[in-house]
This record gives C-alpha cells, sequence and structure tokens, in this order.
C-alpha cells in the first residue's frame, strides 16, 4: 500500500517574544479577552494538553527552560524564535466519522511522536469553532535536554504529514488524506534575486523579457502546438529556440555575453510553464476552453434566434401550438420538454439541440433529411458512422456548411440519434461535444484540401 499524506500546516509567524508568545498560548486555548468578550469558546477542558510543563502555565515553562540553557529572549522586542506554531486539520467531508475525542487522540500521538519524544515542550488542543476539526499546537524552540532549537525543514513536514496521513487512513477518515505530497505548478513562473531586485526598481530584466514574448506567443489565438509557439516567437520578436526532445532554451539577439555569445535559459530556468510539457499542457487547456467558448457561443446565437420570433410565435398561438391552440410558445417548449424527459435540473443538457428541434415542431416543419451516401459507382448505401473512426468519417463526409445547428441535426442522424431511437440521447451535452470534435475535424481536412489544390494551380501558372 503507497504512502499517503495529510494536511499539516507549518506556515505561521514564529513567537519572537514574551508578548507574542503570550498572545499564541491564550488565543490557542480561546483565552484572549475579545475571545471571552464575544463568548467564542475554542477549545474544551478534555480536548487540550501539554508535553513537559503544565498545560496551564505553558508560557512560564518555556521561559524558565530558556534562562535554563541562558538563552536570551525580550518581553516586547522581537529578538529570537521562543516557539514555533503548526497545525494539522481534517476534511469537513469526514465529520461523520472523526469526534473531537478522535481528533484529540490523533493529535496526542503526533504531539508525542514529534516534539516532546525529541525533548521539545509542546502545548496542543483541538478547536471545535469551526466547521473543520483542526489541532493547533505550540512548540518550544528550546529543547529542554541540550537547548537546541527546534527544526522544522521540508524532510521534517513531509514526515509529519505522512504519519499524520497513515493515522487518518487507519481511522477512515479518507477525506483527510491525498496519495501525493506535493503536485508541481505548472503556472508558478520563478523568479531569482536578481530578477526580484530588478522589479523593485521598476526594470525588466531579459528574462523577465523573454516570460512576456513566451506568454504572448502560447496565449495567441494562431498558436495550437509547440511548433506554433517557436515560429511565433521567431517571426515577431526575432528570439532563437533551440529544441532538442523534452529540453528547449531560448535566447534574444541583442542580448550578448561580453564574448559576443548571444545569452541562452532553458525553459525550465524561466519556470515550469515554459517548458515543453508546460507550453504542451498550456495549449491543450486553451484548445478546450476555445471549443468551449464556440459552444457557448453557438448557444446564445441560436436562443438570440428564437427570441427576434418572439412577436411572431405571440401572434398567431393557435397556428402553432403542439397540442392546445391557446398555449403559449413558453407553455408549449415545457410541454415538449416534459415529453422528451428533459428535466431543469440537468446539467449536462445541450438547450441548443432541444430549443432547435422544438421550434422545428413548433413550425411545423416536417423532418425529411437526407442522409443517405452516394459512392463514385453511383451506388447509395448508408455507412455505419457510429462505429466508423473520426477520421474515416472526416475523409467521406462533404464540406461542412456554416449552420452549426443544421450540421448538428445532420450529425445526430448520422448517429442514430433520432426521433425513434435514444430521445434523450440526443440532447446531452457530450453528444454536442463530440460533434464538435468531427466538425472542427471536417473544416480543418477541408481547409487543408483547399491549401493545396490552390498551390497546384499556382505551380501550373495560375494567377
Amino acid at each position: 500500500m503507497g504512502a499517503v499524506y495529510g494536511n499539516v500546516k507549518v506556515n505561521y509567524s514564529y513567537c519572537k517574544s514574551v508578548a507574542q508568545l503570550k498572545s499564541a498560548d491564550d488565543y490557542i486555548l480561546g483565552r484572549r479577552k475579545e475571545q471571552i468578550a464575544d463568548g467564542v469558546v475554542k477549545t474544551q477542558n478534555h480536548l487540550y494538553n501539554a508535553f513537559g510543563c503544565n498545560r496551564d502555565n505553558f508560557t512560564n515553562s518555556l521561559l524558565m527552560t530558556r534562562k535554563m540553557h541562558d538563552k536570551k529572549y525580550g518581553r516586547y522586542k522581537q529578538k529570537e524564535i521562543l516557539a514555533q506554531k503548526l497545525s494539522i486539520s481534517f476534511h469537513p467531508d469526514d465529520n461523520d466519522k472523526l469526534t473531537y475525542e478522535g481528533a484529540y487522540r490523533i493529535a496526542e500521538e503526533f504531539a508525542r511522536e514529534f516534539f516532546w519524544s525529541k525533548g521539545y515542550e509542546v502545548l496542543f488542543a483541538v478547536h471545535t469553532d469551526t466547521e473543520h476539526v483542526h489541532v493547533h499546537f505550540l512548540v518550544s524552540n528550546c529543547n529542554l535536554r541540550d537547548g537546541k532549537s527546534f527544526r522544522r525543514g521540508p524532510a521534517e513536514l513531509k514526515e509529519m504529514s505522512n504519519f499524520f496521513g497513515e493515522q487518518c487512513r487507519k481511522q477512515g477518515l479518507t477525506h483527510s488524506y491525498r496519495d501525493t505530497y506535493y503536485v508541481k505548478d505548472k503556472s508558478r513562473e520563478r523568479c531569482n534575486f536578481v530578477e526580484y531586485q530588478m522589479k523593485k526598481r521598476e526594470k525588466l530584466s531579459f528574462r523577465e523579457e523573454m516570460k512576456i514574448y513566451l506568454r504572448n506567443a502560447i496565449n495567441t489565438p494562431e498558436t495550437r502546438t509547440l511548433e506554433d509557439v517557436i515560429q511565433y516567437v521567431k517571426d515577431y520578436f526575432m528570439m532563437d529556440v533551440k529544441l532538442r526532445g523534452n529540453t528547449i532554451s531560448y535566447a534574444l539577439p541583442y542580448r550578448r555575453k561580453k564574448n559576443g555569445e548571444p545569452v541562452s535559459v532553458r525553459g525550465k530556468r524561466l519556470g515550469e510553464r515554459f517548458t515543453v510539457s508546460g507550453i504542451t499542457e498550456y495549449l491543450e487547456q486553451k484548445e478546450k476552453k476555445r471549443i468551449e467558448y464556440q459552444r457557448i457561443e453557438a448557444d446564445i446565437e441560436h436562443m438570440k434566434e428564437f427570441l427576434r420570433d418572439y412577436d411572431e410565435w405571440e401572434k398567431e398561438p393557435e397556428e402553432k401550438s403542439l397540442e392546445d391552440n391557446n398555449i403559449s410558445f413558453y407553455e408549449g417548449f415545457d410541454q415538449f420538454c416534459e415529453k422528451e424527459d428533459i428535466s431543469e435540473a440537468d446539467e449536462d443538457i445541450f438547450y441548443g439541440a432541444a430549443f432547435e428541434e422544438f421550434n422545428r415542431e413548433w413550425q411545423g416543419e416536417e423532418d425529411d433529411m437526407d442522409t443517405s451516401f452516394t459512392d463514385k459507382e453511383g451506388k447509395e448505401e448508408q455507412p455505419d458512422y457510429k462505429n466508423m473512426p473520426l477520421a474515416e468519417r472526416v475523409a467521406i463526409l462533404p464540406e461542412p456548411t456554416e449552420d452549426v445547428m443544421e450540421e448538428l441535426r445532420m450529425y445526430e442522424k448520422r448517429m442514430g440519434y433520432g426521433k425513434d431511437t435514444m430521445r434523450r440521447m440526443r440532447y446531452r451535452m457530450s453528444v454536442y461535444d463530440e460533434f464538435l470534435e468531427e466538425y472542427e475535424a471536417r473544416k480543418k481536412q477541408w481547409g487543408t484540401e483547399k491549401s493545396r489544390s490552390i498551390e497546384k494551380f499556382k505551380d501550373r501558372g495560375g494567377r
């Protein structure tokens, strides 16, 4: 069974004065004046404890330990680190499997394993005032035995997260642990000290200049592949790009070393977003968003068409109703949805297709579309489009028109989403997504063939 990790938080500010230490102590136990005045109950008597000292006198015990090892501290002035703050938290979805007492037992094991067993005094309390159960720890920065400072680096944090995750797994708290310790954020851009200083002075480093050009290239609508991005920065920004397998480097012609060689930077040095995998993933996400936008735009346009015809629908309801001559267009659509079992709560319904079909019935139009296919010998046959790969379908289908909804109706017919079979399936969003994929492939296929024919025409001397 693989390792699991829980949510351990360490990015709290240190306690660097007695005033800060006392404030943190009081906050954890809910004893601050403002907490008492507001009636806030942070914890309960049986849900907090301390190791190595009295649980209700943690601050004084910690200061006595520091005096014993000749460690300095300031009453109000922030000098030395007196204590460090940590916390562990459970997911709210596990509240039905977790009690406050269960959280206390896990916290007790955690405190004993990582603090008290190593000689550090620790105060901990289970907080009960939020939806998600969590535990705060206040750890002395002075070892009781030898006076050494407490260390909480990346290795220690990973060990803590693993230990806490295992405790959650043993208790069946499935939402409170995860399989991975750290997931790289490829959208995060690196910034070294020099770049940081130049930003403070509102100056642009050559690396930041490269990032600006690359962001422009990967966000422009014309770029859909890594090769498009490389060509774009070469054409528009004169950037020299070298691609070797999964390694990519960039150089600007006017940024050179003292010996005259161009200063080149690997994509990884600029940030994960500018590596081969980072650019590729970003472009894939951009393409998905573009297709989603097209789908929404088409839906909106057809909704506008229905609204433009509103006056006409209201003028002659007796000629255009489905079942009752006296119902309105909207009542008719409600009947249509009920007949087709289209639920308003179903987020997977593509209403563009549903409105299109309803409007045809409302207007009294017959669905006489012929989707048969005639081969080169003149034989009429109906190919099995549903079981045919996309590339084969695209190769034999005619050039697509600009009428997206009409093309959608033809697609539904070809794939068997007709009135008599799979009635409700034809309105699914997944059907529309599959249609868009085929529609885009057909446009690309015909566009490629057109460009080739133009090139042949030019080669023969045509103008």
